[in-house]
């Protein structure tokens, strides 16, 4: 095989709206999601797949709290015809799902925002860590980079890390997905971060760009109130 919604805290009504999107991909696409910024826990929003079914076979399902481009999709482990299996190297606790680059598609992208409040970043000294496993499909080429890009409330570019992507060169040429992380300074006019992973197709027919247990995280003491 070749293989942003907005959230914000309003009690029960949003977690009313959060099922809605969870069960509604092109609902959940169609605008910035927000995020609830803390101190010492994960920004990204379903970050190992695992919201939703994924898919056992080769088609693009919904992937909640992601805008899905190309093929874009989450897959299931236990996929037989699959790039990864529940033994394949990886993350231990890789629950059910991964995502996936998808059928027919060169560049497949998933997206999500998270706003980040004034108070946790004004000092200038707020640090970040960026990690994911990230991988690939046997000697196959085709990859998955993480991006973070934070930004004013303009919308511009002040910073960006990024984690990825990983050759087949460093897989051997295996099919699996390795742990990649990255660090450094959150820049105090940000007010949103943007998460992209981008999966490249260089050969065959399926964008076989493989990635899982993303993460991004603000280190430190949790704010009085938050």
């Amino acid at each position: 095989m070749n293989s942003v919604r907005r959230i914000v805290l309003a009690g029960a009504a949003l977690g009313l709206a959060l099922a809605a999107v969870a069960t509604d991909a092109s609902a959940a696409n169609k605008q910035p999601q927000h995020c609830d910024a803390y101190f010492n826990k994960n920004l990204i929003l379903n970050p190992g797949a695992e919201d939703g079914p994924g898919a056992d076979d080769d088609t693009v399902v919904p992937v909640p709290y992601w805008k899905q481009t190309g093929g874009f999709t989450a897959a299931q482990y236990a996929w037989d015809g699959g790039d990864l299996s529940p033994t394949t190297p990886g993350p231990k606790d890789r629950g059910k799902n991964y995502f996936y680059g998808g059928p027919d598609a060169a560049r497949s992208t998933g997206t999500q925002v998270c706003i980040i409040p004034k108070t946790l970043v004004s000092s200038g000294k707020t640090t970040f860590v960026l990690t994911g496993w990230l991988g690939g499909f046997s000697d196959q080429g085709d990859d998955a980079t993480l991006n973070a890009l934070f930004e004013n409330s303009a919308g511009a570019v002040l910073a960006s890390a990024h984690i990825g992507p990983v050759t087949a060169v460093q897989r051997h040429d295996q099919s699996e997905l390795l742990f990649r992380a990255t660090t450094g300074t959150v820049p105090s006019a940000t007010r949103q971060v943007e998460i992209q992973l981008v999966m490249i197709k260089y050969v065959g027919s399926d964008n076989d760009g493989l990635a899982d247990n993303l993460a991004l995280v603000f280190p430190g003491e949790q704010l009085p109130g938050h």
